[in-house]
């Protein structure tokens, strides 16, 4: 039977060094998300055709995609928020791991982000705290990474 990354998850920030430097220290999300609400979503690049005359097409290059990571807390008495913001606006960037229920499947990475964070009341679900990361380009490689956490070494 095939194993998806899907389920239960955990999400891990640090806010990140000077230039993009990977954080010296990992958090984890002390607070399960709302249900459904941990999304990675992709635009797709800019589609740039060159054209010839008579309107067909010689080339097409696409720019590259952006994405967009986004999660849900509840704001339960007692609680404080995870990333701390001022009006929503959240100081420096961070970086965030997801590992999904099954730590064997594939989750990701995302070395820098600007976080911003919107607070969101109805009476249905009450308050909560949505949490938007804007994936930046990392010092090398592709913005979003896949991501499997260390195996602790048997004793």
């Amino acid at each position: 039977m095939a194993q998806l990354s899907w389920g239960k998850l955990s999400i891990e920030f640090g806010k990140c060094g000077t230039n993009g430097a990977a954080p010296e220290v990992w958090t984890k999300l002390a607070y399960d998300p709302v249900e459904n609400s941990t999304k990675l979503t992709p635009t797709k690049g800019e589609k740039k055709e060159a054209k010839v005359e008579g309107g067909e097409v010689e080339a097409v290059k696409y720019a590259k995609n952006t994405y967009v990571f986004e999660f849900e807390v509840r704001a339960v008495q007692g609680r404080t928020k995870p990333i701390e913001d001022a009006d929503g606006v959240v100081e420096g960037e961070y970086a965030f791991r997801l590992t999904p229920e099954n730590p064997d499947c594939e989750g990701f990475l995302i070395e820098r982000a600007i976080v911003s964070l919107e607070e969101t009341y109805d009476t249905a679900e009450g308050k909560k705290w949505k949490y938007t990361a804007d994936v930046l380009k990392p010092v090398s490689g592709a913005q979003v990474k896949s991501y499997k956490p260390a195996v602790e070494p048997a004793e």
